[in-house]
C-alpha cells in the first residue's frame, strides 16, 4: 500500500487532502465529521474581517442614542468585536481537543492591519497553522499593481513577526506578475502559498433587474488555471504550494502532486457528495501510486512540473497551434 503521509507548513499529515475554508468546517461538529472521514486537514471557515466591522457597526447602532457617550459607544463596539472574535477562538480551542488532525485557522482579510491581537490569540488556542485569505480587488484605478501587492507582502509580514507557528496565504491569479508576486510572498516568510482563491461570481436577473449569485460550486473544469500554475511555480519557490479549485476526485488529486503541489485543498466535491467522499478520493489516490509504483506521496511530487519537463516552454503556451506540434 502507497504510504499518503506528506508535510505541509512543517505538520505532518497522513494525507494531502485538506477540507478548505468552508461551512463544511464552521462548527464543532462538521471538524469532527471531516476527521472522522480521514482527511489530512482541516482549514476551518474563514472570519470575514467585513463580517466582524458589520457586526460591530450593527451592535453600536442598535444602542446608539443622542446622548450616548463617545467612550460608552467605544464599549459597545469593542464587545461586539470580542464577541465575534471570541466565538471563533473557542471554536479553535474546541476542535483542536476534539480531533487528531492538523486545524488551520483562517483570517478574510481586506487590510494589512488589525489583525495581529487575532493572530495571536488563535496561536495561544493551539491552531496548527493560519492562513490568511487576502484579496485586493484591483478595480481602484488610483492604485496601482504595486500598491494593491503590498497588502499582501505587508499582512504577511505582520502576523508573521509576531506569531511562530506557520502562515498560508491564499490568492487568486489577478496578478499581472504572478511569479513575481509568489516569490514575493515567500521573501515575506509565508509557509505556503495556496491556489487559487475561488470568487463569488454573479449574474444579471433581467426580469428583477438586480445582481444574483451563480455558480456557488465548482466543476471539474476549473481546475487547470491551478494545474499550470503550480507547475510553473513549484520550482520556483521556496514555500509549499497547496492546489484548490475544481479538484473533485482521486486523478485530480494525483495530477496535482504531479504538478508539484504539496496539498490539495477541496470543498465543493464535499458539498456534492458528502465528506465520506474524501474516502473515495484516497482511495483512487492510493490506488493509482499502487498501479504506478510510487511508494510515497513524496516519489511523485512534481514529476510532471515545469522544472523537470524536457520542454518547460509548453507550460506557457496560451495558444492553439497545429496538433502536429504537439505530438511526441
Amino acid at each position: 500500500m502507497a504510504n499518503l503521509a506528506t508535510t505541509y507548513m512543517g505538520l505532518k499529515l497522513k494525507n494531502p487532502l485538506v477540507v478548505g475554508s468552508s461551512g463544511l468546517t464552521s462548527s464543532l461538529e462538521g471538524v469532527v465529521a471531516c476527521d472522522e472521514a480521514g482527511v489530512g486537514a482541516v482549514v476551518l471557515k474563514s472570519i470575514f474581517e467585513e463580517e466582524i466591522t458589520a457586526e460591530v457597526d450593527g451592535v453600536v447602532a442598535s444602542g446608539r442614542t443622542p446622548y450616548m457617550h463617545p467612550e460608552a459607544a467605544d464599549y459597545v463596539r469593542n464587545y461586539g468585536m470580542e464577541n465575534a472574535v471570541g466565538r471563533y477562538i473557542s471554536l479553535v480551542s474546541e476542535a483542536k481537543k476534539a480531533v487528531s488532525a492538523p486545524v488551520i485557522a483562517s483570517i478574510h482579510c481586506v487590510s494589512a492591519t488589525g489583525w495581529l491581537d487575532f493572530a495571536k490569540r488563535v496561536e495561544a488556542a493551539g491552531a496548527d497553522a493560519l492562513e490568511l485569505n487576502v484579496f485586493v480587488f484591483p478595480s481602484d484605478p488610483e492604485h496601482d499593481g504595486r500598491a494593491n501587492e503590498q497588502v499582501y507582502m505587508d499582512a504577511v509580514r505582520s502576523v508573521k513577526e509576531h506569531t511562530s507557528i506557520p502562515v498560508a496565504i491564499k490568492i487568486g491569479s489577478f496578478f499581472s506578475g504572478l511569479a513575481h508576486t509568489a516569490a514575493g510572498l515567500c521573501e515575506a516568510g509565508v509557509d505556503a502559498i495556496v491556489l487559487f482563491n475561488r470568487f463569488l461570481r454573479f449574474d444579471f436577473d433581467l426580469e428583477k433587474m438586480e445582481l444574483v449569485r451563480t455558480g456557488h460550486l465548482s466543476s471539474p473544469d476549473e481546475m487547470y488555471p491551478t494545474l499550470r500554475w503550480v507547475s510553473i511555480l513549484a520550482g520556483q519557490l521556496e514555500c509549499d504550494l497547496a492546489a484548490t479549485t475544481g479538484i473533485h476526485d482521486g486523478a485530480a488529486v494525483v495530477k496535482q502532486l504531479l504538478a508539484g503541489a504539496t496539498a490539495v485543498q477541496v470543498c465543493s466535491a464535499f458539498y456534492k457528495h458528502g465528506i465520506s467522499h474524501a474516502g473515495v478520493i484516497l482511495g483512487e489516490l492510493g490506488s493509482w501510486m499502487d498501479s504506478h509504483d510510487y511508494a510515497s506521496v513524496a516519489d511523485l511530487r512534481g514529476k510532471m512540473s515545469q522544472e523537470t519537463s524536457s520542454n518547460p516552454a509548453s507550460y506557457e503556451r496560451v495558444q492553439f497551434m497545429k496538433d502536429s506540434v504537439h505530438k511526441k
